[in-house]
């Protein structure tokens, strides 16, 4: 039997409103999580309907994962290092190795 709610479907939640940078309006928070809410209703009465054989719980965990990851990577994306000193780097002498003389040929 399919269960009552899944986790993927916040995780989604979260990802929308990520990319959207959480600069969207009442209005479109309340729209996502409407969705959120009708598609966490239906889709385990589909899924029990259509492939009962199915397991619910293991899709919902490998796509709550996936999820959450594309939500980390675009956290991850967007956030900017701290900034660091400059580095100085010194430039090395160019050093080269003595080319040995050769009986016949003129010396460098």
């Amino acid at each position: 039997m399919a269960t009552d709610s899944t986790t993927a479907i916040p995780a989604l939640e979260t990802l929308v409103e990520t990319a959207l940078g959480r600069k969207d309006t009442a209005t479109a928070q309340a729209d996502i999580a409407l969705a959120g809410n009708l598609l966490q209703t239906l889709i385990p009465v589909i899924v029990e309907k259509a492939a009962p054989n199915l397991d619910l719980s293991g899709i919902d965990a490998a796509l709550t994962k996936i999820l959450t990851g594309v939500t980390d990577l675009k956290t991850a994306i967007a956030t900017k290092p701290a900034a660091a000193a400059p580095a100085v780097v010194a430039a090395a002498a160019k050093v080269e190795a003595p080319h040995p003389a050769v009986p016949g040929q003129p010396v460098r």
